[in-house]
């Protein structure tokens, strides 16, 4: 009886680009953050695709600074304790 054949999938180079983009830009956030136990880094997995697709040729840390305090519709995944904040513009840039 032979053993079974290993199968592996090949490396999702295009996924690992992403995650790692979108990991940097979720912890400058934070380190921007005043108040970082309120951040939920969580919300980056529903914000940070997006933010991706729309950013991908940009430096993610950069792009974090300055995007700042404009979060959007996203505030409520990334702030779930926290009220709308009123230096939200609602947009995303």
């Amino acid at each position: 009886m032979s053993l079974p054949e290993e199968t592996t999938t090949p490396p999702n180079h295009a996924l690992k680009e992403a995650l790692a983009w979108i990991s940097k830009f979720a912890h400058a956030w934070k380190a921007i953050e005043p108040s970082p136990r309120s951040l939920s880094i969580d919300g980056f997995i529903i914000w940070g695709p997006v933010l991706y697709e729309k950013h991908k040729g940009e430096d993610p840390v950069q792009l974090a600074r300055q995007l700042f305090g404009q979060s959007g519709k996203y505030f409520k995944y990334l702030y779930p304790d926290r009220g709308r904040s009123s230096n939200d513009s609602g947009g995303l840039t």
